[in-house]
């Protein structure tokens, strides 16, 4: 693969998508984002955890800190307990960080399998966890993989917030990039999954939009715009005719660093 060919591409994902620069949320989503981002690194410098151990404990550029530090908890209190949760994360960003994706990706899986059994099947915990293995899994190409990833963010934000909640909107606006992204740079094996995927995002989205009283013109176009030109495709495939590269056209107008927010 040519990595030129997908370093803007890329860049998007990790800063762009779990950014959220989508128009119909990008004030909201960077107010979320700001939040979010401030909240976590409080609470993980402050905080301590119920073993008396400090949480800045848990930063560290040594993996055998982490290693033993984990077997200390899980000697203690159990392989799920819950205060594996912190440290798993931080040893994960850790390795991502130093470029050890496959370790970083099986630490923050288990980081994801110990929130599951602490929290619930659904937990705003688990979103953190798996952005970060979507970071990972874009870093290394495996777009399968991001996809998977993108759909569990997707079930999570739809099972945890209500719909129309400014929390819905930045998590669904995420997803329906993420199809986009992968339909513009040839990333998906069934592209006809992606655009109806895309379509029912971009559908729902606009209906949440007229029924909460949105009057901005352009985010009603911008909504309009995909529900169409998706709908378009889906219709172009059925009819059997073969469309390579579905938003061409629009791909055209725009700079690889204002793709997600244009389309979007």
């Amino acid at each position: 693969m040519n990595n030129n060919k997908y370093e803007s591409m890329r860049t998007i994902l990790v800063t762009g998508l779990l950014a959220c620069s989508c128009v119909v949320t990008q004030v909201q989503a960077q107010q979320d984002n700001q939040f979010t981002s401030t909240a976590t690194n409080a609470q993980f410098a402050n905080s301590r955890n119920d073993t008396g151990i400090a949480a800045d404990r848990f930063v560290s550029k040594d993996s055998a800190h982490y290693a033993q530090l984990l077997e200390f908890i899980e000697s203690d209190f159990g392989p799920f307990d819950a205060r594996l949760g912190e440290p798993l994360l931080a040893y994960g960003d850790m390795l991502a960080q130093r470029g050890d994706y496959s370790d970083a990706r099986a630490i923050l899986k288990r980081a994801l399998h110990v929130t599951r059994i602490n929290e619930g099947l659904y937990s705003e915990a688990q979103i953190e966890i798996v952005e970060r293995l979507i970071e990972c899994n874009v870093a290394e190409e495996f777009w399968g993989s991001v996809d998977e990833n993108f759909r569990y963010l997707q079930l999570l934000y739809s099972r945890l917030y209500e719909r129309g909640s400014d929390q819905w909107h930045y998590g669904i606006a995420q997803v329906s990039d993420w199809h986009i992204v992968a339909i513009n740079n040839n990333l998906a094996e069934d592209l006809t999954d992606h655009l109806q995927e895309a379509n029912k995002l971009f559908t729902l989205r606009l209906a949440m939009a007229k029924e909460e009283g949105i009057v901005d013109e352009k985010v009603l176009n911008v909504l309009q715009h995909n529900v169409e030109t998706t709908a378009y495709h889906l219709r172009q495939q059925q009819e059997g005719i073969s469309t390579e590269r579905v938003y061409s056209r629009l791909e055209s107008r725009y700079l690889d660093r204002d793709r997600v927010a244009s389309l979007d």
